[in-house]
């Protein structure tokens, strides 16, 4: 009745780990709440945790061990109602104890991680889009219909985990108010009082720079670094002209802000033919980002890609203290190493992630 649960090990890589392309998709403004349960539960771990995320930032966190909602990152400094926290409590307090009393019903005596991804997206004409689905071990198996008014899957433990949480009629009640009122206007409430951290801009910082490649070839690397929102184009031209936009990457640094990359390979002496085109929402106009002079170095390869990690890491550290020092809320600090899970896409993560 149970497939092998994935190691916790891969499921936090892939949550770690953003779109591999660098265009990354704008989002619709949204509000959602990633749920993870897992049992057996490791000792001293919890057993069922949850982090909510506005758009790409993560703004609540909360767990059974430390059963409260709290804000996340940036969200410490937003100006809610009294009453705000208390009722994000006790809404997840009644989720843990769903999604625990779900994996009761699987059979004993295997490994099993169940997983919700819940809440709502602005459509256009702002048009609230609700979500809730679910997963066990990886794959999706069932989804709630807010105007069906149930839980539905193909899967044989669809069924039964439909039927426990249906026990109590108020459950999909709740269900249904969530999704088609609650998070509607909780989303709103953020969108106004927390549009200082929505609308954080910070231009990246470029450099390109080629290496040798096999013999008669040159590798050409355009990054960026420290700058937010997350979504960036690179580009490479040749004289002026489009020339491709390579292959990279991009990832979170421990600030909130990200960095990225792309490659691409060209003939050697060729190089200085090639520049990179950076478009980006802190940036007035595109950026247009000439090659650096060649430099040869003994430095073996693992050094250098070391000292790129660690010029990211100062650059990012420079930029947290900036934003201190200036009063600044910090944004969201980084990606929650407990929050694991494949299955349902970290929001703010594009469906089509590798891992």
């Amino acid at each position: 009745m149970g497939a092998p649960r994935p190691p916790c090990w891969a499921l936090g890589l892939a949550l770690c780990l953003l779109p591999a392309g660098l265009h990354a998709a704008e989002s619709r403004p949204s509000l959602l709440y990633h749920f993870t349960a897992v049992s057996p539960a490791v000792p001293g771990s919890p057993a069922f945790w949850v982090s909510g995320w506005l758009g790409p930032q993560q703004y609540l966190s909360y767990n059974n061990l430390r059963p409260q909602a709290e804000p996340y990152g940036a969200w410490v400094w937003e100006h809610q109602v009294s009453w705000y926290w208390e009722k994000e409590t006790t809404d997840l307090r009644v989720k843990e104890k769903l999604f625990l009393d779900a994996l009761t019903v699987l059979q004993q005596g295997e490994s099993y991680t169940l997983q919700g991804l819940l809440g709502c997206e602005l459509g256009p004409n702002n048009v609230s889009v609700p979500v809730a689905k679910y997963a066990l071990n990886g794959e999706e198996f069932m989804s709630f219909l807010p105007r069906a008014s149930n839980w539905t899957g193909d899967w044989p433990e669809s069924e039964a985990i439909g039927r426990k949480w249906a026990e109590q009629a108020n459950n999909i009640n709740k269900e249904k108010t969530f999704l088609l009122y609650s998070c509607p206007q909780r989303l709103l409430g953020h969108l106004e009082r927390g549009r200082g951290n929505l609308e954080w801009k910070e231009p990246p910082s470029m450099r390109l720079k080629a290496r040798t490649s096999s013999p008669g070839y040159s590798v050409l690397t355009c990054s960026a670094f420290s700058f937010y929102p997350p979504e960036l184009q690179l580009r490479f031209l040749r004289n002026g002209l489009a020339a491709g936009s390579g292959e990279g990457g991009l990832g979170p640094n421990g600030d909130g802000s990200f960095h990225a990359w792309t490659s691409l390979t060209v003939r050697s002496g060729d190089e200085h033919h090639y520049s990179c085109l950076v478009q980006h929402a802190g940036l007035a106009k595109p950026l247009t980002v000439e090659l650096e002079t060649p430099y040869k170095s003994s430095v073996p390869v693992v050094g250098l890609v070391l000292g790129v990690l660690l010029i990211a890491g100062a650059v990012g550290g420079v930029l947290l203290w900036k934003k201190m020092r200036n009063g600044l809320p910090v944004q969201w600090i980084s990606f929650r190493g407990d929050d694991v899970g494949a299955l349902l896409p970290t929001p703010g993560q594009s469906k089509d992630a590798h891992s």
